[in-house]
């Protein structure tokens, strides 16, 4: 064997390793997300530095190392799903209606707002656009999408992506079972408990006797009253995910509170929470760096 063949093998063998690592780099997967770490859920993306529910607030995620990006989905009038929160579309776009009033064409001609209200000149993204951007870089929350789980559930099996998609409701599990039992065993589901309107450890034991959940979502209420042993939960091996959005969703230990004293987030990780859904996720993440308690995605 020469010396240039040798030193040929030797580089391409060096390659294929070099690609391999790139390619293991870049899978995520919910499954694996460390259990010892907080996951941080950009509420409706990063809708500070961009419209809510666009690409570009999703790309801004993304460079901030969020972990995950919550987006809510409605339907056109055509069956496209797209990202959108309200039942209208007036507060977010240059159009007025019904996402289901408008085909996709017709809706990809109106511009998104900005949280001020301004247009920009952004247009209304699909679930199938956001999910080329976000394969193996950023989970997913679907919210408001409850009743287009069979409509999601083939474009995911299609593109692989099952393990990097969190869906949720507030469906009791026989509701839920009755709905989607032919394909619950295929998703990530995560049931949200609503503390704050006296539900508990009822509905939390119903979902744990019957189904394997990845978490729970909990809303507190204004004050900690309506708290359960969040460790207990833990123990079933699911995570616990709260919303530091709103003081009413967080028993006070709110996003706004915490942009004065950081410290705020440490009721979270003393509460044995594990994702933690934020309106201000650059600062939650520089937080829990310092704790050591962030992990990155990719």
């Amino acid at each position: 064997m020469t010396k240039k063949l040798l030193n040929n093998i030797i580089s391409f063998c060096y390659l294929l390793l070099i690609c391999s690592s790139v390619g293991a780099y870049s899978q995520i997967s919910l499954t694996q997300f460390p259990d010892d770490k907080i996951m941080v859920v950009a509420h409706r993306a990063d809708w500070r530095e961009a419209p809510e529910n666009s690409v570009m607030a999703i790309k801004k995620a993304i460079e901030k190392g969020v972990n995950m990006v919550e987006i809510d989905l409605a339907l056109t009038k055509d069956g496209v799903l797209i990202l959108m929160h309200d039942k209208t579309i007036d507060r977010t776009t240059t159009g007025k209606g019904s996402p289901s009033d408008y085909t996709l064409e017709e809706i990809k001609k109106l511009y998104l707002r900005d949280g001020l209200g301004v247009p920009t000149q952004m247009r209304i993204p699909t679930l199938a656009e956001v999910l080329d951007i976000t394969n193996h870089k950023i989970f997913i929350n679907l919210d408001k999408a409850f009743d287009y789980f069979d409509i999601v559930y083939p474009i995911l099996k299609e593109r692989k992506m099952f393990d990097q998609i969190l869906f949720k409701g507030t469906a009791t599990y026989d509701e839920f079972n009755k709905k989607y039992g032919k394909i619950k065993d295929e998703i990530h589901y995560m049931p949200i408990v609503r503390l704050n309107s006296g539900e508990g450890w009822a509905k939390v034991n119903d979902y744990l006797k019957n189904y394997k959940v990845y978490g729970f979502e909990f809303t507190l209420g204004q004050d900690e009253k309506n708290l359960i042993n969040f460790k207990d939960v833990r123990k079933n091996k699911v995570k616990v995910w709260v919303n530091s959005l709103w003081p009413e969703l967080s028993a006070g230990h709110n996003d706004d509170k915490a942009l004065e004293n950081p410290d705020v987030y440490q009721w979270y990780p003393d509460h044995n929470i594990n994702i933690i859904q934020t309106d201000r996720p650059k600062e939650l993440i520089d937080f829990l760096k310092k704790k050591n308690l962030y992990s990155f995605t990719q």
